[in-house]
């Protein structure tokens, strides 16, 4: 058996040297415990536990962010929204109306769902961040479910620097959704981001992309099974996969696309175990995923030509109290690359696959792996993936992120009247002596219209009447052997 108990006199050690992100901070700590709360710190590359005076309580609901020094700007637990202080944040009490969570229980424990809030930063604004947050709801037939998807918008240069909600419950979405399973992926350009909310009772799928302009609705997409319990769902670290695990529907993993926000190539494996638990996780390399049933955790290899036929039982409960049953339960991957698995009661320890990245009992499970020294509650955060970078060559790399400068240049495109109604004038002067194309492509990276460009001129009108909506347009330059030139940005402003 193999513990890991740490103290804050190692912090000492390791407060230097190591890179930080905005993930490196975990929060933990459950009403009534005698002793307190705990963060968990990864920033030396290993869990540190500090312990703390936070009053607030911690359950199924936690986001959290830091700033890139690793120091934590605030958090939620699906109730109330905290300040780095520890304190309410201005405007930050009675998130998600609805009379269950209005209750007075969950406003003082925290929110009973799994990723039920999600932090995502306000794409060209250092100091906002979006908060989506859900319901908790019960309809008429008995079944709890959320109504309302709500964001608030968390503007941290207000009340002194101390942060303020200057938007607060707003409603996003109303349907009957799937509770929790709040996610997200970064898209292609490496700036603007996709979330994914799934709909209770059917196979379908709300994605919403965040950008400058704003938070859009591109599509609810039908696909997969009919969802109809709570559960968890997580992307892969790379941004190809969505994976998703609910004792209801079992398990479901999708390709995803991060140019256009589709889910494809849906596999779906029923797990008959007759387990309640639930939880999934991907490794750091994305060729694995695990999910959590209580009493067993699997394995899946994501590279198999089977996916379904290479399930493997991983770990099977060994039947330790802590004081309660340690079964397995909801999953997080974390900045030292293990993925840590909360327990479905309120416990003090937590278990933890040591090598994902390997085949089968390789990978390594420790039971009980992490001592805790405070009660936890089926806490891990909802954390995406901040660092995932651009989709570098792609069609929706629309900002050109780490093209190289000459290459980027080298047509010398100019757009003119830039931002443009119904024409623009594009001047450009090609190196080689071939003809060549200009591509506008659209912020999802769908191609809306082509022209043919001369390279025996320098100048072309172009009227746009295919694009009907306003917006950022990325306009790219080719010559005829497929050799692309050069890129400008173009907003569209038409009323």
């Amino acid at each position: 058996m193999k513990y890991i108990y740490l103290t804050a006199f190692i912090v000492l050690i390791y407060s230097v040297g190591f890179p930080q992100s905005r993930d490196n901070l975990w929060m933990l700590g459950y009403y009534p415990t005698s002793n307190g709360k705990i963060d968990i710190d990864f920033s030396s590359g290993s869990p540190i536990l500090l312990p703390t005076n936070r009053n607030i309580n911690l359950s199924y609901t936690l986001a959290n962010i830091t700033d890139y020094s690793g120091n934590l700007l605030f958090y939620t637990n699906g109730a109330i929204v905290a300040n780095a202080l520890n304190d309410t944040m201005l405007n930050g009490d009675s998130l998600s109306p609805a009379s269950y969570t209005f209750s007075g229980a969950w406003q003082f424990f925290g929110f009973p769902v799994s990723q039920g809030a999600l932090i995502i930063p306000v794409p060209g604004d250092s100091m906002k961040y979006y908060l989506f947050h859900s319901s908790a709801d019960i309809l008429s037939n008995g079944d709890q479910c959320p109504l309302h998807l709500y964001y608030s918008i968390i503007d941290l240069a207000a009340d002194s620097g101390r942060g303020a909600l200057i938007t607060k419950n707003s409603v996003l979405l109303y349907d009957t959704l799937s509770g929790g399973n709040l996610t997200a992926c970064k898209h292609a350009n490496g700036r603007d981001w996709w979330v994914l909310v799934s709909e209770f009772g059917h196979p379908a799928y709300y994605e919403f992309l965040i950008s400058p302009l704003g938070i859009q609705l591109v599509r609810k997409q039908i696909i997969g099974q009919r969802l109809k319990s709570d559960g968890q769902s997580t992307f892969n670290r790379q941004g190809t996969k969505y994976a998703r695990y609910d004792t209801t529907n079992d398990f479901d993993v999708f390709d995803f696309d991060r140019c256009t926000g589709v889910l494809s190539n849906n596999i779906h494996v029923a797990i008959n175990d007759s387990m309640f638990g639930f939880g999934v996780g991907i490794s750091p390399d994305g060729s694995k995923v695990y999910a959590s049933s209580a009493q067993f955790l699997y394995q899946f290899d994501l590279n198999a030509t089977n996916v379904a036929a290479s399930m493997t039982t991983v770990a099977e409960w060994d039947s330790t109290y802590s004081p309660f049953p340690t079964l397995f339960s909801v999953q997080q991957l974390a900045p030292d690359g293990k993925i840590y698995i909360a327990t479905t009661s309120t416990n003090d320890v937590m278990h933890i696959i040591d090598s994902p990245n390997n085949a089968g009992v390789a990978c390594n499970v420790l039971q009980h792996g992490l001592q805790l020294p405070v009660i936890n509650d089926h806490t891990v955060p909802n954390h995406p993936n901040y660092h995932l970078g651009p989709l570098v060559g792609s069609i929706c790399d629309s900002l050109s992120v780490g093209l190289p400068h000459n290459i980027v240049q080298s047509a010398g495109l100019r757009l003119n009247p830039n931002p443009a109604s119904n024409q623009v004038w594009v001047n450009y002067q090609f190196p080689n002596n071939r003809d060549g194309w200009l591509e506008i492509y659209d912020p999802l990276g769908k191609l809306i219209l082509k022209r043919r460009l001369y390279w025996s001129s320098t100048q072309l009108l172009v009227y746009l009447n295919e694009i009907k909506s306003n917006g950022i347009y990325v306009a790219k330059v080719f010559d005829d052997s497929g050799m692309f030139l050069s890129t400008e940005k173009m907003v569209v402003a038409k009323y």
